[in-house]
């Protein structure tokens, strides 16, 4: 074993020595990390109701891939940190546009910059998406992307098999949506000389329609996702992360004067972050 491989191994021994009996410490790093870099992704299906005509149900499905680097901007006393997530490049397909409307999007997208403050239990408050066209799609709304997938510690020492709840408040257009999220600690285990924390994410929101738009949309149940979370307990960040949602959505086209009245919407969420 070389000298660095021994350094790195000795020091999550001692993490773990740290733990109390079979609790594990779960914090994000608001002090000193590292910029590091950002792989989202996020594939949208939107299924329409059965056509009486055709008899067969319409379909679209966009894809956004993202790299970003996200970095520390101000460590503040109370334990809480100012961090910057910089788009570096935005890849986006969609079956229903065409090639000059995406490439359009791609360059505006790549402009944005996003800004929030953040809690070592992974609270995030005052998200700001500066430069922002608005877009007013969920498949290119990147805070609510990042929200969504975003774990919340339990903000204490937890065992294996433990759970928690924690809800948080995500902006958009029609107001801030309520999403309740559920985490059990499902594993954990040293990988690469680091402390790695497997975590199980449940989500539920239901989705409320924005009286500003012409194209409002919104759930009459909820909006349920399921998901896993590698979170590098040494370092203090998430390693990935990976959610599906479904749902049902009621589609009001105002201009239209024309509702959709079951779509059905399956929108996967992956997120890998490398130093």
């Amino acid at each position: 074993m070389n000298f660095f491989k021994f350094c790195a191994s000795s020091a999550a021994m001692l993490l773990l020595c740290a733990c109390e009996g079979n609790d594990f410490v779960l914090a994000f790093n608001t002090e000193n990390v590292p910029a590091q870099t950002y792989s989202l992704e996020s594939s949208l299906n939107a299924i329409l109701p059965m056509d009486s005509v055709n008899g067969t149900p319409e379909a679209m499905n966009t894809r956004l891939f993202v790299r970003a680097t996200n970095s520390l901007l101000t460590a503040y006393d109370n334990g809480t940190a100012k961090f910057e997530m910089k788009i570096d490049s935005v890849d986006y397909k969609s079956d229903k546009r065409s090639v000059e409307e995406f490439r359009s999007m791609e360059r505006y997208m790549s402009t944005e910059h996003f800004q929030f403050k953040m809690a070592k239990d992974g609270v995030v408050s005052d998200p700001v998406m500066e430069d922002s066209i608005m877009l007013g799609t969920e498949a290119l709304d990147l805070v609510r992307l990042f929200l969504k997938i975003q774990p919340m510690l339990p903000g204490k020492a937890v065992s294996l098999g433990e759970t928690w709840e924690r809800s948080v408040e995500i902006p958009g257009n029609s107001g801030n949506t309520v999403v309740y999220k559920s985490f059990t600690l499902q594993d954990q285990y040293v990988h690469d000389g680091a402390q790695m924390a497997k975590i199980g994410m449940n989500i539920k929101y239901k989705e409320s329609g924005d009286d500003s738009s012409d194209l409002r949309m919104e759930s009459n149940g909820f909006i349920v996702g399921t998901g896993v979370i590698l979170f590098d307990m040494t370092h203090g960040v998430i390693s990935s992360a990976n959610m599906e949602l479904t749902g049902d959505l009621k589609v009001n086209d105002v201009v239209a004067n024309n509702v959709i009245p079951d779509m059905h919407v399956i929108q996967k969420i992956k997120l890998k972050g490398e130093f």
